[in-house]
C-alpha cells in the first residue's frame, strides 16, 4: 500500500484565500514550478487550475507531502487534449493530468491507470460512496479517473452593478432579455459576451435550450435511445440561431474564445452577462475577486456577480432552472514512472480535508460527499447564497451529464451550431447531420 498522509491546517486553507477555482481554463500561458531535485517529482497539467491559483495547491500539497515535488504545467482548454494526448504516449507526458467525462475520458482511457484497485486499498472499500461522480469518470469498467469536484451548467451570470447602472434587471424569457440588452447597449457595455468559437460552450447553450423544449431527450438521444433529428430538436437550433438574430449573442461571436477573450470582457465590465456554470461561483467570493485586481483592475473587487437560470428563449418552456453537471478529475498516465507518488496526489486532491475544503471555500461542490460549500467569504450573502442553495438542490436533481461520451457526435453538434449561426446550414440539415454522427458510433 502507499503511504498514508496527514490532514489539513487551517492556515493552508487561509493560504488558499488568494486564488480560488473554476471548472474551465482561463488566460494564460504555460507555467512550470520550480522544485528540489531532490524529491519525487509529479508532473501535474491542467487546465484547472490556472496561473492565477495553482500555486496555493502547490504549496498545501507539498506541506503535507514533503517528498515529493509537484511541477505543474497549465494549458489553455482549447489546446489541451491534443497536448495531453501526444504527451501521454511518451516517457516525458505528465504523471497526472486533469480530465472530464465524456469524449475526453474515452479518448484518454487508453492512455491512463486504472484507479478501481489503488482506490479499494487506499481510500476504502466504500471509495464510490465517498466521492460523487466516479460513474462518470470510468469507461467500459475502468476507472480512468477520480472525481476532484463538480460542476453545472446552463447558467449565465451577470454584473449586477452594470445591470443596476442601466435599469436593467436579469431576465426570464427572450422578451426580458432583449430588453436587458437595449438598456445594458445604450450604455456602452456588451449585453451578453459569447466564446462561440469554442464548442464546448455553445454545447452547453444548447443543451440548456434543448432541454426547456423537452428536458432530457437530448441525453436519449445522444445514446440512441430517441432520435436527435426530431421536430423538437430542429426547434433548438431555430432558437440557437434566434439568439444571434435578435441580437443577444454579439457580432463577431464565432471569433472569439470563452477563455480568455469573452471572460476577460465580462471581468473589465465590458460586457454585463455570459454563460458559464457553477465553476464561476468563486467569482462571488471576496478573494477571488481581490485575487483578479492585477489581472483587471481595482474595481473588479466593487463587482457584485450572480447566477440566473438560461431564460426561456423557445416561448412557453416546459421547464428552466435544471443543471446538468459532471465532475472534473484526475488521471494517472499509464507511462508514469513515479505511480506511487502519482496516487498519492489524487488521493490527496479527491479526499484529503485540505484540498476538498479548499474546493468548498470557492463556493465549487467538492467531490467529497461528506465536505459541505461553505459560504462566509460572499460580497453579497444576502443575494448570491440563495442562488448557493439552489445549486445545491440541483445537484442532487441533475437533469444530465455535460459532456458528450462520444467525439464524433459532440465535434458533429459543434460543427453543426457553428454552421447554423453562419448560415451555412438549415436546422433541419443540422439535425439530421448530428443523427447521422450518431448513427455512425453505433
Amino acid at each position: 500500500m502507499f503511504k498514508k498522509k496527514t490532514m489539513a491546517t487551517g492556515a493552508i486553507i487561509v493560504a488558499f484565500a488568494a486564488g480560488s477555482l473554476g471548472l474551465t481554463a482561463c488566460s494564460s500561458d504555460a507555467t512550470v514550478s520550480e522544485g528540489a531535485s531532490d524529491k519525487t517529482t509529479v508532473n501535474w497539467w491542467s487546465w484547472d487550475p490556472d496561473n492565477s491559483n495553482y500555486q496555493a495547491w502547490v504549496d498545501a500539497f507539498e506541506a503535507e507531502n514533503p517528498d515529493i515535488d509537484l511541477k505543474f504545467r497549465f494549458i489553455q482548454y482549447s489546446d489541451y487534449e491534443n497536448a495531453v494526448r501526444l504527451a501521454a504516449k511518451s516517457d516525458s507526458g505528465p504523471d497526472v493530468f486533469g480530465i472530464e467525462p465524456g469524449a475526453m475520458s474515452e479518448q484518454f482511457a487508453p492512455l491512463t491507470l486504472d484507479l478501481t484497485t489503488l482506490a479499494e486499498e487506499e481510500i476504502g472499500a466504500d471509495w464510490q460512496d465517498q466521492l460523487l461522480g466516479t460513474d462518470q469518470l470510468a469507461v467500459e469498467g475502468k476507472q480512468v479517473s477520480l472525481p476532484w469536484k463538480l460542476g453545472g451548467g446552463g447558467l449565465i451570470w451577470y454584473n449586477k452593478n452594470i445591470l443596476d447602472a442601466a435599469g436593467a434587471t436579469p431576465p426570464t424569457n427572450l422578451a426580458e432579455w432583449k430588453d436587458m440588452c437595449a438598456k445594458v447597449e445604450a450604455q456602452g457595455v456588451t449585453c451578453f459576451v459569447h466564446g462561440a468559437k469554442d464548442d464546448w460552450v455553445n454545447l452547453d447553450v444548447f443543451q440548456a435550450i434543448a432541454n426547456q423544449i423537452d428536458p432530457g431527450a437530448i441525453y436519449a438521444a445522444f445514446d440512441g435511445e430517441k432520435k436527435f433529428n426530431t421536430p423538437d430538436m430542429v426547434s433548438a437550433f431555430d432558437a440557437w440561431k434566434g439568439l444571434f438574430d435578435e441580437g443577444i449573442i454579439q457580432p463577431g461571436a464565432l471569433g472569439m474564445t470563452q477563455y480568455p477573450d469573452a471572460n476577460d470582457a465580462m471581468s473589465k465590465g465590458e460586457a454585463a452577462s455570459i454563460a458559464f456554470g457553477t465553476w464561476h461561483n468563486d467569482h462571488m467570493t471576496k478573494a477571488r475577486l481581490a485575487g483578479s485586481v492585477e489581472t483587471y483592475g481595482p474595481d473588479i473587487v466593487n463587482q457584485v456577480f450572480l447566477p440566473i437560470a438560461f431564460p426561456d428563449v423557445v416561448g412557453g418552456a416546459q421547464e428552466t432552472g435544471r443543471l446538468f453537471g459532471a465532475p472534473a478529475g484526475w488521471a494517472i498516465s499509464s507511462k508514469s514512472k513515479q505511480q506511487e507518488a502519482a496516487f498519492t496526489f489524487v488521493k490527496w486532491f479527491t479526499t484529503s480535508e485540505t484540498a476538498q475544503s479548499m474546493i468548498a471555500s470557492a463556493l465549487n461542490q467538492p467531490a467529497l460527499a461528506s465536505m459541505p460549500v461553505t459560504s462566509d467569504d460572499l460580497v453579497a450573502p444576502e443575494l448570491q447564497q440563495p442562488a448557493l442553495d439552489e445549486q445545491a438542490k440541483q445537484f442532487a436533481n441533475l437533469i444530465g451529464p455535460r459532456q458528450i461520451s462520444n467525439a464524433d457526435v459532440a465535434s458533429a453538434l459543434g460543427q453543426a451550431l457553428s454552421a447554423v449561426a453562419s448560415d451555412q446550414m438549415s436546422s433541419k440539415d443540422a439535425a439530421a447531420s448530428v443523427q447521422a454522427a450518431i448513427d455512425g458510433a453505433k
